[in-house]
């Protein structure tokens, strides 16, 4: 077994059992793919944690601090990863699922969350006491005496993972989205968790992890080491094509075949989605959404080059319905696979209308070739029982932890 090396500023938890994390330079990026497709297959969550560009986000930006759990015969059988973000460092890992059960998901969040305790610690300092003297040729912080802290962790990521029962942290990999989301009437982006809103911490340096497929067991590792959730949202999939016309009676039974059926409130009228008709959809998009719980809000501009500049953004999939008497009344937005929103405004709801919307977009995708749809729901959102009720399925869940900030002037946590 590789002996442990020095992390300077990183003092190693206890091993589990036989397996070690050991911080490597040069995680081979398929080694890393690989892990991270067993632990989805295994586990469901975001579909997107398998994609190339998503995983390098996540993985293998400029200075992430990755540690790696392997077999006796060098197979890699676990992994975290720790970069920093705006507000504080945040992580992601995994275990295989051959693996778990042994305490490696524990052994791993703890080593991940020691080397952001130390550049949370510096970052802390370095705020109270000024710039370290030496930096590296892209200013990450280079350790100049025993107990520095590491080279700046990079990036933006976090913890997926499920858990099980004894601690081991076992599911697949990702980082955040911003969407997709998706619910009539409210943004699936507010929390739904234990923290009043994102902040949630003591100050700027807090430790967020993420995790695209998380279990109960892994909600339990998380809270167990003082992590609380902020944000968690289902994930959900529905087959079209062939897939849906193969699923027959059960299926139709459960709800799948009123996709098939459009029934629009009297009168409505559909508008797709333009550079002229665009703020037609932010201006529904922001009155449907403000009343919800941690509201962002964004300037239009900023919301439309969100959608409209995304390659996989779809504006003829995307729908704005026009309503007699009300108006723009509400809009569908839609990439390559995805429901990205839906919203409707408060007068014009309870008449079908965020199901229309939803089920015309499901339409123009099949005709497109679409062979699947996803979308994301906050766990606090009563929309979950629409899409269930249009043939969409769960398939895991995504969320966000977080251990609130460091005092700057003290070596341990707040919160």
């Amino acid at each position: 077994m590789t002996a442990v090396p020095e992390v300077p500023g990183v003092m190693l938890p206890a091993p589990a059992g036989r397996f070690r994390a050991v911080a490597e330079d040069e995680t081979p990026e398929a080694e890393i793919a690989g892990l991270v497709r067993r632990c989805w297959a295994a586990d469901g969550g975001l579909p997107l944690v398998v994609e190339p560009w998503f995983l390098r986000g996540r993985w293998f930006a400029a200075g992430t601090v990755r540690f790696a759990v392997r077999a006796d015969d060098g197979a890699l059988i676990g992994a975290a990863a720790v970069r920093p973000a705006a507000d504080g460092p945040v992580i992601t890992g995994l275990v295989d699922p051959a693996f778990r059960g042994r305490g490696i998901g524990g052994h791993l969040l703890d080593t991940a969350l020691a080397a952001a305790r130390a550049e949370t610690l510096a970052a802390a300092r370095a705020e109270t006491l000024g710039p370290r003297p030496h930096t590296g040729a892209d200013g990450a912080l280079t350790p100049t005496e025993p107990g520095a802290a590491p080279a700046a962790l990079g990036g933006g990521g976090g913890l997926s993972g499920s858990e099980g029962g004894d601690g081991s942290l076992d599911s697949a990999s990702g980082g955040g989205l911003s969407g997709p989301e998706g619910g009539e009437g409210s943004p699936d982006s507010a929390s739904g968790g234990d923290l009043p809103g994102p902040e949630g911490g003591a100050g700027g340096h807090d430790v967020t992890v993420e995790s695209e497929g998380l279990t109960a067991g892994a909600g339990e590792l998380f809270v167990a080491r003082g992590l609380r959730r902020f944000f968690a949202e289902d994930v959900m999939r529905i087959g079209l094509g062939a897939e849906a016309a193969g699923l027959g009676a059960e299926a139709a039974g459960s709800g799948a075949a009123e996709a098939a059926v459009i029934r629009w409130p009297e009168g409505t009228e559909l508008v797709e989605w333009s550079a002229g008709t665009a703020g037609r959809f932010h201006a529904v998009y922001a009155a449907a959404f403000r009343e919800r719980p941690g509201f962002p809000d964004p300037p239009a501009a900023e919301w439309i080059a969100e959608n409209a500049e995304d390659d996989d953004f779809r504006p003829a999939w995307s729908l704005l319905a026009v309503l007699p008497g009300i108006g723009d009344a509400g809009f569908v937005t839609a990439a390559d696979g995805w429901i990205v929103q839906v919203g409707v405004l408060p007068v014009a709801r309870g008449v079908g209308l965020g199901g229309a919307l939803v089920r015309e977009s499901l339409r123009r995708m099949t005709g497109a070739g679409a062979g699947e749809a996803w979308l994301c729901v906050n766990v606090d959102n009563p929309a979950a029982g629409l899409y269930r009720r249009l043939g969409f399925q769960e398939h895991g869940r995504r969320a966000r932890y977080r251990r609130p900030g460091l005092d700057p002037d003290h070596d341990f946590f707040t919160g």
